[in-house]
């Protein structure tokens, strides 16, 4: 394992959110209860109750509620995710089994209060997806959290895994070609099945994007494909040509399943949209792939390395929040603030589609990259930036966004983006604590046979 320098004095943000998992759990609580009771309507009628509970034991099914089930996976696997990084480390089986029995017995609860709501409608298809998605964040971060351990212990380039800041980065380009903020359409109704939206979409005209929103494109397809050439040559600072056939896989198939994704969902074909998405991808990935081993052999320094491509993912979303929304009319301004945009969670209330989950990915993709940039520098021993300096750079990314016509500042996206960027921070941190847990073990494990084999 290369040599690192102690880390300085600071927070430590995995034994934080240990010694607070109470408190963060109940946060996260909290917010599940704001999503999905905000604005209930309550009706104490038994009889109304009675047979909103028939319904929703005997629900009928359409092809919308797959959007749906989209959201409730995705606002659950916060909390399973959540649940398992506050738990004991290194995660285990019985963590990953008390996220989601703990998930469903929430939805449950949820799905209870919502039989005496005139707005919300109850179902026991919701209680399934909202405990998949609590089962799928524990599973997840089980999974992530054991791999980065191993891969720590050989060597990054990063000083954590490429494949974390080049799978964060990924997961915002994938979210901005799937639902941009400034121009997903619907063109086709929810009466048609996915295949013949899909068809009536191909067969159909496109529309020209503007200029803005392909700026943004581009910008989030480069970073993505110089943050994959790093986790290609992460360890050894050459190609490895496994991870390379790997992530060719990967990259492209995530573009391609977006496109596809938006037919399938009926949104509108945008002409020439994948085709420079492609080539940002294409281009940087090769680029990246010819300077990443130059770049390792000029900058020495790890912390360096993940102080500047930290910066790459700032710039992203610097590019994607301030650039203006393309359906305002010349001259508006973004809307004034008001209770709502102050209120965590109530922006996803008001936004009842499929495009409210990948703004979520969005936002997150953001702030994981730049937490894992900020996780490297904190486990090799950099002094600053904190973990503080993501949650800070989200709050200037929604204030600028005051100014800048059609956006919308929101708390929920600082959020968002703070919390993927702590959440980042803190799994490293474990990592590396379960990381020098195993080489202690076997430390004493070398011991002990050498004093058998000398008596």
């Amino acid at each position: 394992m290369p040599a690192q320098q102690t880390p300085t004095a600071g927070i430590d943000l995995a034994a934080f959110v240990q010694a607070h998992a109470t408190l963060l759990r109940g946060a996260y609580l909290l917010c599940i209860a704001i999503a999905t009771l905000l604005r209930l309507g309550f009706d104490t009628s038994v009889p109304h109750a009675l047979e909103r509970l028939q319904r929703a034991v005997t629900p009928t099914l359409h092809f919308k509620d797959a959007v749906d089930a989209v959201r409730n996976v995705a606002l659950f696997f916060g909390w399973g995710a959540t649940f398992a990084l506050t738990s004991h480390t290194p995660t285990s089986r019985r963590d990953v089994v008390r996220a989601t029995l703990l998930g469903m017995l929430a939805s449950v609860t949820v799905e209870s209060l919502q039989l005496f709501s005139e707005v919300r409608q109850a179902s026991i298809v919701d209680v399934f997806t909202n405990t998949i998605g609590s089962l799928a964040g524990a599973v997840v971060l089980w999974l992530v959290e054991h791999r980065a351990i191993g891969d720590m212990r050989r060597g990054t380039m990063l000083g954590v895994p490429g494949w974390l800041p080049a799978g964060s980065a990924l997961l915002t380009a994938f979210g901005l070609t799937f639902a941009p903020s400034s121009r997903a359409t619907m063109a086709v109704g929810w009466a048609a099945s996915p295949l013949e939206r899909a068809r009536m979409i191909f067969a159909g005209p496109s529309v020209l994007v503007p200029w803005a929103a392909l700026l943004t494109d581009v910008v989030a397809w480069t970073v993505a494909g110089l943050g994959v050439a790093i986790a290609i040559s992460d360890r050894t600072g050459r190609i490895r040509p496994r991870q390379l056939v790997a992530w060719l896989l990967i990259a492209p198939g995530l573009l391609v399943a977006a496109h596809l994704g938006r037919a399938a969902a009926g949104l509108q074909r945008e002409s020439v949209t994948w085709q420079i998405q492609s080539v940002a991808l294409a281009v940087s990935l090769a680029v990246g792939l010819a300077v990443v081993p130059r770049w390792r052999r000029r900058v020495t320094a790890r912390t360096t390395r993940a102080m500047q491509f930290g910066l790459l993912a700032a710039v992203l979303g610097a590019v994607m929040s301030w650039s203006p929304a393309s359906w305002v009319e010349a001259g508006r301004m973004g809307p004034a603030l008001s209770w709502q945009q102050l209120l965590p969670m109530a922006s996803l209330f008001q936004r009842q589609d499929l495009s409210s989950v990948f703004l979520v990915l969005q936002k997150a993709g953001i702030g994981a990259a730049i937490g894992a940039c900020l996780a490297a520098r904190h486990r090799l021993g950099a002094p600053v930036p904190r973990v503080g300096t993501a949650v800070l750079y989200a709050t200037l990314l929604e204030v600028g966004q005051l100014l800048v016509p059609g956006r919308y500042a929101d708390v929920t996206d600082i959020l968002i983006t703070g919390a993927a960027a702590g959440l980042v921070v803190a799994l490293v941190g474990r990592a590396d604590r379960g990381d020098q847990q195993t080489e202690q073990h076997a430390r004493v494990g070398l011991n002990g046979r050498a004093s058998t084999g000398m008596f």
